[in-house]
């Protein structure tokens, strides 16, 4: 074992980058008046009830999307709530407390493995870089808690203690389910050994129990906190997934794709492997090590672990497709385990070769020069990344664009109901903390009882939007007990809906809307506009209902 002065200072220095990372993105966050991460509009912003019960009262997207989020996560932020704090000030805050333990985790996890400080505290950098680069960790989402809980599972998993295992895998179950089988999994691969080119099983009878017990626990939880769907139900099927246009080429839950390497590296369908940093791609040497026998990389007692999770992530991962879509998309059974694996391994290989670098003697000038570049490249593959415009951008932090607008909702009563097909409706349930009929960023397509509501309702408003029959425009602001409608100020050109992927599927509607544009005809809320207008802004024009429902233009 290193000195353990070493190990400290290692360590120390490993927690300052995400503390970092999460510290700028924090006061980036809290400088805007009007900021949100991208996710949270979808899985955060309901939980503001927990707050105040009058919030989205009989809202149909917000019983959604808190009938579909894990029992843990729901009731983290309900604790939270209870104590004050609010659910979207506590998503800003907490990427960076999950970063810091995932980067203290990932430190340990490394110098269990190879017992070098430096080494250790490279695959803690790499991790982090990967995650700030993606937005993951900063969304305050189930897939945030993945990597602190994982990690734990994996260091203590190395430091022999079942009960902490345990412990991991039912916090998994509440947060993540996917990941929770995954760990199962890694201990199922580890009740099996290779000796002598042939497949052996383990001998300790505790590795069993071990394994019976955590397995237990997973699949209790997991069946005891599985949603009751309702109304939302049921799930989406194959044979629907396979002519949705949703689940197609550019769709919103893109999955067939007719490029088969797109098909099984990227998106839901694929490995969804991380681009990022370049670094984490100097994972794929450490087996040519290993086999070649080449830096004592097969010396390292306990690097079975990455093949281990390799294999378990693999296995869950084409089971996901052998079974789709029973237990979700595939990718939720890889993207986030093989990261942590990557960066692990890509810190060793790294380590690896500047300890090789350090011996090297250069014989001739052009080698010389060769270690300087490659000192130079090294030093900015690993500083560029922690430039905050570079891991700022990656991590789809939104910022409100018409404050204008959000205030103006916020001052309405609590129970009202806003009608859009603006791009910016999306943000207003997080801005303004009302209730939206529908909006694209809302409408996912896995549980078909939600999924038709919400396709419905877009044609409904689509067809009321630009219908010049007042009646139909009556009939839908009462049917859905509609209080606004929010325009852009070109709804009413071709081009505003030509240029709309999501208007594209809608089909006749969407082209019985062009059709009456093109021959001239006025929509019932363009001749509203000036007698009903509540706001006007600058791109957007906000209409009184109730005007447009009872009064001639």
């Amino acid at each position: 074992m290193p000195d353990r002065s070493r190990v400290k200072l290692w360590f120390g220095l490993s927690l300052l980058l995400p503390i970092y990372f999460g510290v700028v993105s924090l006061l980036r966050s809290l400088s805007y008046p009007y900021a949100v991460q991208d996710d949270v509009r979808q899985h955060v912003v309901w939980f503001e009830q927990f707050i105040d019960p009058e919030l989205f009262p009989n809202d149909w997207i917000a019983g959604y999307f808190q009938t579909i989020s894990p029992a843990g996560f729901k009731a983290f932020y309900y604790l939270f709530a209870q104590l004050g704090i609010e659910p979207l000030l506590l998503a800003k805050i907490l990427p960076l407390v999950l970063s810091v333990i995932a980067g203290a985790y990932c430190f340990g996890i490394a110098i269990e493995l190879i017992q070098i400080p430096a080494g250790a505290f490279l695959s803690s950098v790499i991790l982090m870089q990967s995650l700030w680069l993606e937005d993951d960790i900063v969304t305050a989402t189930p897939r945030s808690f993945v990597y602190p809980i994982f990690l734990a599972f994996l260091y203590y998993l190395l430091k022999r203690k079942p009960l902490i295992c345990a412990g991991a895998i039912a916090l998994q179950s509440v947060f993540y389910p996917q990941l929770a089988l995954v760990e199962v999994g890694i201990l199922t691969v580890r009740l099996l050994g290779w000796n002598e080119g042939q497949i052996t099983a383990s001998r300790n009878r505790k590795d069993y129990v071990w394994w019976m017990v955590s397995g237990a626990i997973a699949l209790i939880l997991l069946l005891a906190f599985r949603p009751n769907l309702g109304a939302y139900a049921p799930p989406v099927s194959l044979a629907e997934m396979r002519v949705m246009p949703e689940f197609g080429v550019d769709g919103r839950a893109q999955f067939f794709n007719p490029n088969p390497f797109q098909f099984w590296l990227t998106g839901n369908s694929g490995l969804a492997l991380s681009a990022d940093p370049p670094l984490i791609w100097l994972s794929l040497l450490l087996p040519i090590f290993y086999w070649r026998k080449q830096f004592g990389v097969e010396r390292i007692a306990q690097i079975r672990l990455l093949t281990d999770i390799l294999l378990a992530s693999l296995g869950w991962f084409f089971l996901a497709h052998l079974l789709l879509p029973k237990l979700y998309v595939p990718a939720r059974f890889t993207q986030h385990s093989l990261r942590v694996l990557m960066a692990i391994a890509a810190g060793i290989v790294l380590t690896l070769l500047l300890d090789r670098a350090r011996q090297w003697q250069p014989r001739k000038r052009w080698q010389s020069i060769a270690l300087r570049v490659s000192g130079i490249l090294l030093a900015i593959l690993l500083i560029l990344p922690q430039i905050p415009s570079v891991f700022i951008g990656e991590n789809a932090q939104l910022i409100g664009a018409v404050p204008n607008l959000y205030e103006f909702f916020a001052q309405q009563p609590k129970d009202i109901l806003i009608a859009s097909l603006s791009e910016e409706i999306n943000s207003v349930p997080t801005f303004s903390k009302r209730s939206i009929l529908v909006g694209r960023e809302y409408v996912l397509p896995y549980h078909m009882g939600y999924y038709r509501e919400m396709r419905q309702r877009a044609i409904d408003l689509l067809t009321a939007q630009y219908s010049s029959d007042r009646q139909i425009v009556k009939s839908f602001v009462n049917q859905y007990g509609v209080d606004f409608f929010v325009l852009d100020r070109d709804a009413f050109e071709v081009d505003y809906i030509d240029d709309s992927d999501w208007l594209e599927q809608f089909g006749t509607v969407t082209d019985a809307a062009i059709d009456q544009l093109e021959r001239g005809e006025r929509p019932i809320l363009q001749r509203s506009i000036r007698q009903c207008a509540a706001l006007r802004l600058r791109r957007l024009i906000v209409l009184n209902a109730n005007c447009v429902a009872g009064e001639d233009s």
